[in-house]
């Protein structure tokens, strides 16, 4: 390692105006450090251009999502995050999701652009952050003025939609009716969602967690001792989520998973 640092050392220090013997150990410290750095920046590139590469073929293999489903997998992409999160060291797990977030949005466009709407009145600059950390930077993330358009646009198969919630537009209840190809695939806002990402999402690639519902009635349980989180209401319809058993388009009003 001495031996590869050295020549790295000879051109940047010391500098051509300054004599060799005005070099001070510490300015040789930090550019041994940089050239490191340097090295590892080298090998992380191949890597990523390598999974890049890698996942451009996963978009063409047989097993990819196909017909009148979007190419989103967020199955996959949960237990991507959970195997290196688990891995990483604890003080690093928030920036390893973060940049694990853009790595899998970026191999994502290999397979085709990923195009997302957001509908939300109310904050809509942090609804557009929330769903930029959820789909990285190279999601085409756009703003628009109402739940039809975000819906509508998500149903037609152009990609996927974040709308808010409790927000007095009942608009969650149209998946249990005319949006019913549309299937809510993750929460954004916390562990109590403040808006929720729908698509047309094969269901059996929904990510492992809380069932979402849209049921008539108030009630906090589901009859089988599993309670639920309300989310919202409207005249006698509720948003909420379960962590009891559920499939989508079952009677229990399921209309999604998320993570």
């Amino acid at each position: 390692m001495i031996h590869a640092i050295k020549p790295a050392l000879q051109q940047v220090w010391p500098p051509a105006d300054r004599p060799p013997d005005d070099v001070s150990p510490e300015h040789m410290a930090l550019a041994a450090l940089r050239h490191e750095i340097d090295l590892l920046d080298d090998g992380i590139l191949a890597l990523f251009e390598r999974r890049l590469a890698i996942a451009a073929r996963v978009g063409r293999a047989k097993d990819a999502p196909a017909g009148p489903h979007l190419k989103l997998r967020p199955d996959r992409e949960q237990a991507v995050l959970r195997r290196v999160v688990a891995r990483a060291h604890p003080d690093n797990r928030d920036a390893v999701q973060a940049l694990w977030r853009e790595v899998v949005g970026h191999g994502l466009t290999r397979q085709g652009a990923t195009r997302v709407q957001v509908w939300a009145p109310v904050e809509p600059v942090r609804a557009f952050d929330g769903a930029r950390r959820r789909f990285g930077g190279a999601a085409d993330i756009r703003l628009v003025g109402t739940p039809e358009v975000a819906l509508r646009w998500a149903a037609e198969g152009q990609g996927a939609a974040v709308l808010a919630i409790n927000t007095g537009e009942p608009w969650w209840i149209e998946l249990r009716r005319r949006w019913t190809s549309l299937t809510v695939f993750d929460g954004l806002g916390g562990v109590v969602p403040t808006a929720l990402a729908v698509g047309k999402i094969d269901p059996a690639a929904l990510p492992t967690g809380r069932q979402v519902l849209v049921s008539a009635g108030g009630d906090a349980g589901d009859g089988g001792g599993a309670r639920r989180v309300g989310l919202a209401t409207h005249h006698g319809w509720t948003l909420s989520l379960t962590d009891g058993p559920a499939s989508v388009g079952g009677p229990e009003g399921c209309v999604g998973a998320i993570a």
